[in-house]
C-alpha cells in the first residue's frame, strides 16, 4: 500500500511541475527540482544543475516565442503512469509534429532526474 501512495504523490508532483512549466512560471516550477537535477534529452548532452536547467528553458522559450506566428502550441499530456519513484508522461504538441516521452525520477519530493525522448511525427502525415 505504501508503494501506491508514493506513486500517487510523485504523480501529483510531476503534474504540478508540468502545469507551472506549461504556464511559463519559472519561479514556481524550479522549486520542484533538486539542486543537482539531471536532464537527459536523448541524443544531446545532459544538462546538470538548476542554473543550467533554467538556461536551457530560457533558450527553449526564445525558440518557442519565435514560432508563435506558426500556430504551435505547448504540449499536452496524453498518458501518465507512476510506479515507485518514477513517473512517465507521454505528451504531444499541437501543430508541431512531435510526441514526447518524459521519465521523471523523484527523490524526497523533488525531481532529481528527467529523461526526455522526442519523436518527430511529421512523416505520419
Amino acid at each position: 500500500m505504501r508503494l501506491k501512495g508514493m506513486s500517487l504523490k510523485n504523480k501529483k508532483i510531476v503534474l504540478r511541475f508540468m502545469s507551472e512549466f506549461i504556464k511559463g512560471n519559472n519561479d514556481s516550477y524550479i522549486d520542484y527540482l533538486t539542486d543537482d537535477i539531471k536532464w537527459n534529452i536523448v541524443g544531446m548532452p545532459s544538462i546538470k544543475g538548476k542554473s543550467n536547467f533554467l538556461q536551457a528553458m530560457e533558450m527553449m522559450e526564445l525558440w518557442q516565442s519565435s514560432l508563435k506566428d506558426k500556430n504551435i502550441s505547448i504540449e499536452y499530456i496524453k498518458n501518465i503512469v507512476a510506479e515507485s519513484e518514477f513517473v512517465v508522461v507521454e505528451s504531444a504538441g499541437k501543430n508541431n509534429n512531435s510526441c514526447n516521452c518524459d521519465i521523471y525520477k523523484i527523490k524526497d519530493g523533488k525531481i532529481q532526474e528527467l529523461t526526455t525522448y522526442i519523436v518527430d511525427t511529421s512523416l505520419n502525415e
